[in-house]
């Protein structure tokens, strides 16, 4: 029976669970339960482990695996900025089979600022931005308004009705608290008002996109739409109440062409592979900034992903099998390259 050992960060009270932000940080057991599911439903004999900091021990947790695959579902440890990344690079260094992006995808994804650098670098069209703390926030020169964001969290982390600014005095309380909350910068965004989308890709060197998703807002024309924490993570609020999904999207042949364009170089030049999504809003004028790129995001069984591929007629067994698939295709040929060196090493002993 084939092995798989699905990877995980045992989710501890930390920073965000005391901040009030548990219900992201617990959504990482719902993706395992529903993963080992599929995973046996396909015949995989399956174990599970979760992952405790200091990254010493987890790396020797790790080291200890025998398996064929490692499905990665690993998010970070909320005391090591920078752990997703280093843990899947622990993964590769062990020479195992890994599902989804590789290290350097993720450590790019991570940083909100090294991202945004990184997407202006390759000509793709993201918001302008800058990165403040409470020392630099003098220097703001954007156009207002701005979104102010944590720049090393994701899932919405940090994100709530307050996270749009429209004047000095307001940027300047949102940057203290994200700084004194979440103990590092924000990166500024000038906010784009327009339509939402989010669009999942799997693939290695021939990415496929799925029927885009359109975040669908009705909230007061007061209220900011953005998808805040409370809206992915909190039942009751009226920020979950009135945030909906719409897959597929409507979208006319030159705005999905459009997105289709920017999304798939944006997976490419991320180096990103098996499977990502990637984040977007209109302009006025029509032009898809991208907001950011999510290498391996939710795979839950409710989440956005789930919801795109069961568009694409792909059920969630078949989803989960596929980014299996796509680990081992791109694990093949690095096998193929190592057998032939050791056989030319032999040779020439």
């Amino acid at each position: 029976m084939r092995e798989i050992c699905i990877v995980y960060n045992d989710p501890i009270q930390g920073k965000l669970s005391n901040l009030g932000e548990s219900g992201a940080v617990l959504s990482v057991l719902e993706s395992v339960s529903n993963v080992k599911k599929a995973l046996e439903t396909l015949g995989y004999e399956v174990q599970t482990l979760p992952l405790r900091s200091p990254m010493s021990l987890a790396e020797t947790e790790l080291a200890k695996l025998k398996v064929d695959v490692v499905f990665n579902l690993f998010e970070g440890f909320d005391d090591i900025p920078g752990s997703e990344a280093t843990i899947a690079e622990a993964i590769e260094k062990l020479h195992l089979c890994v599902t989804g992006s590789p290290s350097r995808a993720l450590r790019l994804a991570q940083d909100k600022a090294e991202e945004k650098d990184f997407l202006r670098l390759n000509n793709i069209p993201s918001p302008n931005w800058q990165l403040l703390s409470p020392e630099t926030v003098a220097d703001f020169k954007l156009n207002f308004p701005c979104i102010v964001k944590p720049v090393e969290e994701h899932a919405s982390h940090g994100i709530s009705k307050d996270s749009v600014v429209k004047t000095t005095e307001t940027l300047r309380q949102r940057v203290e608290f994200i700084y004194s909350s979440y103990f590092c910068p924000s990166l500024v965004e000038e906010f784009i008002s327009g339509r939402e989308f989010s669009v999942l890709v799997m693939g290695n060197e021939d990415p496929r996109l799925f029927p885009i998703e359109e975040i669908i807002y009705t909230l007061p024309p007061y209220k900011p739409h953005i998808l805040t924490y409370a809206a992915k993570w909190v039942p009751r609020d009226e920020y979950f109440i009135h945030t909906q999904i719409k897959c597929p999207a409507e979208l006319t042949p030159e705005l999905l062409k459009q997105a289709a364009a920017i999304t798939t170089r944006a997976f490419k030049v991320f180096g990103c592979r098996g499977y990502a999504r990637v984040d977007m809003r209109q302009t006025k004028s029509g032009e898809l900034l991208v907001l950011e790129v999510n290498p391996n995001p939710d795979v839950s069984s409710t989440g956005g992903a789930r919801l795109q591929a069961e568009a694409a007629g792909m059920n969630y067994v078949t989803f989960i099998h596929e980014i299996v698939a796509l680990a081992q295709a791109a694990k093949a040929p690095e096998s193929k390259a190592g057998g032939t060196s050791e056989q030319k090493g032999a040779g020439g002993a």
